[in-house]
């Protein structure tokens, strides 16, 4: 999967393409490492990235988290944590915390 920066749907107008192919993500997925690296194997959820990424938007963090995932940077902890309102969120570590994980 090309996860090289976002890319504008096939039937998008050409200026959605532009603006999309103009986009650097690599400072939003730098943030997201830099933010996991911290937390160690304990992880972080979404939500807890987004509280600690302020200056990104929801979506960029979201996406951010998508991307990586798909590159293999990240991956789900295999557990979840209680979201302030309740609901499960999964937890994403760096992808060399998963072979801590698996021996505990």
């Amino acid at each position: 999967m090309d996860t090289g920066g976002p890319r504008a749907r096939l039937t998008d107008p050409i200026t959605s393409h532009e603006a999309a192919d103009s986009v650097d993500i690599w400072p939003s997925h730098q943030a997201v490492l830099d933010q996991l690296e911290i937390a160690g194997a304990e992880g972080m959820t979404q939500p807890e990235l987004i509280a600690a990424l302020p200056y990104m938007s929801d979506s960029r963090v979201r996406s951010a988290v998508g991307e990586l995932a798909a590159e293999g940077k990240v991956v789900f902890a295999g557990f979840y944590r209680m979201t302030p309102r309740g609901r499960r969120s999964q937890v994403w570590v760096l992808a060399r915390f998963e072979e801590f994980e698996d021996a505990a």
